[in-house]
């Protein structure tokens, strides 16, 4: 079958890998369409190591079911990113996503940019909506995940920093919960003008210090947690789903002085996926998709994801 061959430096080939095999508990997907995530950007760029080399990335892909359970064969579904062992006290606990035996689909396991990928049955989500919309269940459920580990309250006054997809998705999010919300976005930003009408937008260079209750980093840029820290009132929190690879200096001093939480998260787990199905099932959520690419151009893909004025681009296996 052809795959995306990730090889970090910004090199990508399309080569012929053997097709996944049937085992027992899991489930062989054919791939329908595949997004290029923030992730997967920094491994094409080497700003994050890869795990496995070559890698076929795809973690934010939507396919149909060819063998496994007879209770999902032929139907359309979404991937959990996380293959846990089951067994160990982290699973046990119900931390499954934190694992240390799990493999992470298109992460350090081949993924879905590919013409077919394996899951356990367990890891999949039944979506009944168009593959457009079901590459975007893993990223809107990894945003789900950040407010379930810290609930915002009614009177938040709440921030996003950047304006990509993470942020279109996170802004909308908040939207339906409720929440009005301003965006963080650098003078000039081509996508920062597709936030009015949604969101309030206000540019770094004019942003307040200690300003907003609650603020998600979703930029991708290492120096924006020093944004974040300066903008977040007293006894705020911070959360962070930018994972650009590389490292980041902030101003720890002014966080203790603050008494401000830092937040990491990252996948959804089996609710948060459950809550982002319905989400654009019911087309709550709108996202934004800009470019596909037939796997043959899985380069150009990658290359053009890097373009400032695109939310997402996706390979279609």
């Amino acid at each position: 079958m052809k795959a995306v061959l990730l090889y970090g430096g910004r090199r990508v080939e399309v080569g012929d890998v053997p097709r996944p095999g049937l085992r027992p508990g899991w489930a062989v997907v054919e791939s329908e369409l595949s997004g290029v995530c923030g992730t997967d950007k920094a491994f094409y760029v080497g700003s994050y190591r890869l795990f496995k080399v070559p890698l076929v990335p795809g973690h934010e892909v939507v396919g149909r079911v060819v063998g496994g359970p007879e209770s999902l064969v032929g139907f359309r579904v979404v991937s959990e990113i996380n293959f846990p062992c089951w067994s160990c006290d982290y699973c046990k606990s119900g931390l499954y996503t934190h694992c240390p035996h799990k493999n992470t689909l298109g992460i350090d396991f081949d993924g879905g940019m590919a013409e077919f990928f394996t899951a356990p049955a367990s890891a999949l989500h039944v979506f009944r909506g168009p593959p457009e919309l079901g590459i975007f269940v893993e990223p809107l459920a990894a945003i789900l995940r950040a407010l379930s580990l810290k609930p915002l309250k009614p009177q938040d006054r709440v921030a996003v920093i950047g304006t990509g997809n993470v942020a279109w998705l996170t802004v909308q999010a908040l939207k339906v919960m409720g929440f009005k919300v301003d965006v963080i976005a650098r003078r000039g930003s081509y996508k920062a003008g597709v936030f009015k009408g949604l969101a309030d937008i206000v540019y770094v260079d004019e942003v307040e210090h200690n300003s907003y209750d609650v603020v998600f980093e979703a930029s991708g840029s290492p120096e924006a947690l020093n944004l974040a820290i300066g903008i977040a009132k007293p006894m705020g929190a911070i959360h962070l789903k930018s994972t650009p690879g590389s490292q980041a200096q902030a101003a720890m001093t002014w966080a203790v002085v603050k008494e401000l939480q830092i937040i990491g998260s990252r996948c959804g787990t089996f609710r948060d996926f459950k809550l982002a199905i319905r989400l654009l099932e019911d087309r709550l959520v709108e996202p934004r998709l800009d470019s596909v690419y037939s796997i043959e151009s899985a380069g150009d893909a990658f290359e053009e994801s890097l373009n400032p004025r695109y939310f997402k681009v996706a390979v279609k296996p």
